[in-house]
């Protein structure tokens, strides 16, 4: 059975505190989860989603960086270490091709770091925020082991149309590795 919130469930009292208790346990693992929508305040800075906060420490991570996706109207996020394994992935490329070129001016000359206060708040560049449209909101979404920031309107069509694709069988899942699940 696929339950959602602890509402879902219309068992007893200890089905509930279990399912609350598993849901609880999900949100604070080293992913990033769920869909966080924040204002901006009037400093231009956000609050950057607790949950997220517990991934990047749960992953003993040195730090957050973003850029501009290469193919989404959003801003692509990321610990610092797994920039590091996108580095790695070009080094398959020969040292002075094209396209290792290309990705590395398109990710590394981009990216920025993001950095938060004790309070969670951070300061996203005006110029990544502009080549999104985010002007007045923004939604954190998070994407496992990694997250994009999106103007929340553009995010709610994005969403709908990948529901859309998963259902009608255009996005095929990847067949799981053997002991798996």
């Amino acid at each position: 059975m696929f339950v959602r919130s602890a509402r879902d469930l219309r068992g007893n009292r200890a089905e509930r505190v279990w399912v609350r208790s598993a849901m609880s346990s999900l949100m604070s693992t080293a992913l990033f989860l769920y869909t966080h929508t924040n204002r901006i305040d009037g400093k231009g800075r956000v609050s950057f989603p607790a949950p997220f906060r517990t991934a990047v420490d749960a992953r003993n991570s040195k730090g957050l960086v973003i850029f501009k996706s290469l193919s989404d109207a959003a801003i692509e996020g990321m610990t610092v270490e797994r920039l590091h394994q996108m580095a790695s992935a070009l080094e398959s490329f020969q040292p002075f091709a094209p396209e290792r070129a290309y990705f590395e001016t398109a990710i590394f000359g981009a990216a920025q770091a993001l950095v938060y206060d004790g309070e969670g708040r951070c300061s996203l560049p005006k110029t990544l925020l502009e080549q999104v449209g985010i002007t007045t909101e923004v939604a954190f979404l998070g994407r496992g082991a990694t997250f994009q920031i999106w103007e929340p309107q553009a995010l709610a069509r994005r969403t709908e149309e990948s529901i859309q694709a998963i259902k009608t069988g255009a996005v095929p899942f990847p067949v799981l590795p053997a002991g798996v699940l």
